[in-house]
């Protein structure tokens, strides 16, 4: 099971820097870039515990794979002249591991029970 979720990690990995180095497609609602951030490393968070064998949570080296790739893609955007990078989709991606790192212990425990 752990190659299924390491194939999904790697597919959502393509397929954020892809959404990431394109043009922007307008969305018009407001804020929805931020939730998009939120919920794509709430998702990378998930799927990189689930191929792990190690505790997420008590391990810092995965966590900051993610930490990583955030910056990264902050980091490419500013060069690109179609896209542009902004403090704030980083502290969104943050938040999104944290809120995994937070609940995924409390939710996995209940789910024994």
């Amino acid at each position: 099971m752990l190659a299924v979720y390491r194939v999904v990690f790697f597919f959502l990995i393509l397929l954020i820097s892809y959404g990431a180095f394109t043009p922007s497609r307008g969305l018009d609602l407001p804020y929805i870039d931020k939730m998009l951030h939120f919920l794509a490393f709430l998702l990378l968070s998930f799927t990189l515990d689930l191929s792990s064998k190690r505790n997420f949570k008590s391990s810092p080296d995965l966590i900051l794979v993610l930490v990583f790739y955030a910056g990264f893609i902050e980091v490419v955007q500013s060069f690109l002249s179609f896209r542009s990078a902004e403090l704030l989709d980083f502290a969104f991606d943050l938040i999104g591991i944290l809120v995994y790192v937070i609940f995924a212990p409390k939710i996995r425990r209940e789910s024994k029970t």
